[in-house]
């Protein structure tokens, strides 16, 4: 048997990773960017279609695959033996005009959500939420003995900020709100929120909800109230935009003695976002001509898709998201199952009774086979 050094080892699999997992290369097509190595994001016809979690369907950007072959060849290493998570940190922090001690890297948003839950549960009272949102933080909290305080959207679908100001008493322990919301994609004027963070935060915790801020032109972040409020967190996503939903990124924005506070309640301490990546999260920051094709691409898909709702008259909500939120008042039985039969995959809300639907905004083509079943479908 030939005897392997370590220098032909390193050297044969520097050419294996090459070769599987090297960044393929991207081209124009009228889906966007999209990899020759991929072709089953332009064959929708024998696969089935996801459109019911809100990711990115052009997959996640060429300089961050690169940087993924790159980086596995220091995957045996945790992530706070080298100094590429502070220099993430930092990156992330000038965005906003702030220090890296101001940010918390999680393994994706629902790490600071669980964190969130844990810890300002842990005395148990009460937590404001709009009603519906993103609930999981709320989950949490549950099951530590906190009550959860819905309140209702505003008929055009928006937080009812006053609303949720009022429901503020000596037991509550934080109020969320999402901007834009998830499950409806409606956003409140940035002024709105902003005032509203400053007067709820005197009383209780305020957590920002920004997963989808990204798709928004003007990017109305709440982050640089986090300077001097400890009571503000922001909470952000690269699941989204960033098209990393599998690889798990996310991160915390807040005054640095809340982040600490934060951080002694993450599990495994700062070894939970992996050394891979760190290097994707950095790389993908750099890569903002793919994030922009993206914002035009998913824009372009979301405009078809209304049209297609509008065309059967069936309400929708308008949205600043990757995603459309609509009625099925007028559907007689369990539409998501009724459209699965197609293979085509969707979410549904329960609303005070009312039934609505949600759907993902894949590509145009994928977007072309929601229209054609969801015409089928309905008319049936």
């Amino acid at each position: 048997m030939e005897k392997v050094t370590r220098k032909g080892f390193l050297k044969q699999f520097a050419a294996l990773a090459a070769g599987i997992t090297a960044a393929p290369e991207i081209f124009a097509t009228p889906t966007g960017f999209v990899s020759k190595q991929r072709p089953d994001l332009l064959d929708v016809a024998n696969r089935p279609i996801w459109l019911n979690a809100n990711e990115n369907p052009y997959g996640i950007p060429p300089k961050a695959q690169k940087a993924i072959t790159e980086a596995m060849m220091h995957g045996n290493r945790y992530g706070f033996s080298t100094g590429e998570r502070d220099k993430l940190k930092q990156k992330l922090a000038e965005i906003e005009g702030l220090g890296k001690e101001h940010i918390l890297l999680t393994a994706g948003s629902s790490e600071v959500l669980g964190i969130l839950g844990c810890y300002y549960g842990r005395d148990k009272g009460n937590m404001i939420f709009a009603f519906p949102t993103f609930w999981l933080l709320g989950e949490y909290a549950k099951k530590l003995g906190v009550e959860i305080v819905n309140v209702p959207l505003t008929k055009d679908k928006k937080h009812d900020l006053n609303a949720m100001l009022g429901k503020i008493n000596r037991k509550t322990k934080l109020v969320q709100v999402c901007n834009p919301n998830n499950p409806t994609g409606t956003i409140v004027n940035a002024e709105e929120i902003k005032n509203f963070c400053i007067e709820a935060s005197k009383k209780t915790a305020v957590f920002i909800d920004e997963a989808y801020i990204d798709f928004l032109p003007d990017r109305p972040t709440m982050a640089s109230l986090v300077a001097n409020n400890q009571n503000i967190i922001i909470g952000r996503t690269f699941s989204k935009v960033y098209g990393m939903a599998g690889l798990r990124f996310g991160y915390a924005i807040a005054h640095p003695q809340t982040i600490k506070k934060l951080d002694d309640m993450q599990q495994g301490g700062s070894i939970t976002t992996s050394m891979t990546t760190i290097s994707a999260a950095s790389a993908a920051l750099d890569d903002q001509e793919f994030i922009k094709t993206v914002l035009e691409k998913n824009k372009a898909a979301r405009d078809f898709t209304a049209s297609q709702l509008e065309a059967l008259n069936i309400p929708y909500i308008p949205s600043y998201t990757n995603f459309l939120y609509f009625s099925l008042a007028k559907y007689p039985s369990d539409f998501v199952k009724d459209m699965a039969k197609s293979n085509v995959m969707l979410r549904m809300f329960v609303e005070n009774e009312e039934k609505w639907g949600r759907v993902s905004i894949g590509t145009m083509e994928e977007m072309q086979v929601f229209a054609e079943v969801l015409k089928k479908v309905w008319q049936s």
